[in-house]
């Protein structure tokens, strides 16, 4: 869906949370707290285990990419947008009817791509734990949702990967850019993403 399609798409859907939606919060004893809100949007942060670099090559991200897209199709969720570091991701998702299949398809992702590191980077070789938890927000306003967009697409940045977001190409912020530049920026300038509140400590 194009930048241009989301934001009017704001005003003519209910994709934010409703009074009548059936709601679900869940507390876990070793995990963080979840809110399950159907047809909602959703950022949603991953990482590995201890901050280690597994995603440093190309193919680990990669396949960290196969396995989200597989993912979110298997349980009809929809990625709208994304970006993927060296040791953590962050997601921007749609869900369906039935939200609380976020922790399995989670789940899913993290143990594909786990079998995967476990294989292929020498350095996990001896590592218990591959993927770390997630850290999920149901986001309930447009202003929030517009930013935390920003947020994603302008990551690399953050961490200092590259000068210009435009440049890295582990994120959808790269296609985007080329066909929906003036929209962008305009999101850009509108929503300040450097005041959002994000698990990122990576």
């Amino acid at each position: 869906m194009s930048v241009h399609a989301v934001t009017r798409s704001l005003h003519s859907k209910a994709i934010f949370q409703s009074k009548k939606m059936d709601n679900e919060y869940k507390i876990y004893e070793h995990n963080p707290p979840h809110l399950f809100c159907p047809g909602s949007k959703y950022i949603i942060t991953g990482a590995t285990y201890g901050k280690k670099p597994w995603l440093k090559s190309d193919e680990a991200k990669e396949r960290l990419l196969t396995s989200i897209k597989k993912g979110f199709d298997h349980y009809h969720w929809t990625l709208e947008d994304w970006v993927i570091l060296d040791n953590h991701y962050h997601l921007m998702g749609n869900a369906p009817e039935d939200a609380s299949t976020l922790s399995l398809m989670i789940n899913d992702i993290h143990r594909f791509i786990a079998l995967w590191i476990k294989k292929n980077v020498p350095e996990s070789k001896d590592a218990k734990i591959v993927m770390y938890n997630y850290w999920d927000t149901c986001i309930t306003y447009e202003k929030s949702y517009l930013a935390r967009l920003n947020y994603i697409w302008y990551n690399p940045m953050k961490h200092g990967y590259v000068e210009d977001a435009s440049d890295w190409r582990f994120g959808s912020y790269y296609e985007r850019i080329k066909a929906e530049k003036e929209e962008m920026e305009e999101l850009r300038k509108k929503y300040k993403w450097d005041k959002v509140k994000v698990k990122d400590d990576f």
